[in-house]
């Protein structure tokens, strides 16, 4: 799994492509063994290729068409703040987790939306997470 895959330079994201490429023919033809870079490597066929990207964000790159055609596109939405900061408060032993979550999360939503957008300011997830733990 390559996590933000959109972050890598896009000279370097034509080579990942080829090499992908030799990767899923290999699966395609339900090879053994294959040659890859100049090196015979066995396969395993139960393998998969899985990319994450964060589109929208500052020094993000658009994948080229060639390595748009090696994956299939799954739109994601946002995760449940509230549900998630209830879990992990309920999994620390607080008793009171919905009433916690209920201040916490509007917390870091005002934080994010009235305080000025300076780049070391973070109220996403993880750092609330962070908060959390």
């Amino acid at each position: 799994c390559f996590d933000e895959f959109n972050r890598i330079d896009i000279s370097v994201l034509s080579v990942i492509s080829t090499q992908l490429k030799t990767i899923q023919n290999a699966l395609i033809m339900n090879l053994k063994r294959f040659h890859f870079e100049g090196v015979e490597i066995a396969m395993d066929n139960r393998m998969g290729i899985f990319i994450t990207m964060n589109p929208g964000y500052a020094g993000r790159s658009n994948l080229p068409d060639n390595l748009k055609k090696l994956f299939r596109s799954l739109a994601m939405t946002k995760p449940d703040r509230q549900l998630i900061a209830q879990v992990m408060l309920f999994s620390q032993g607080f008793r009171t987790a919905e009433k916690l979550a209920s201040k916490i999360v509007p917390f870091f939503k005002l934080c994010d939306e009235q305080l000025s957008s300076q780049s070391h300011y973070d109220f996403g997830l993880r750092a609330l997470k962070s908060v959390l733990v």
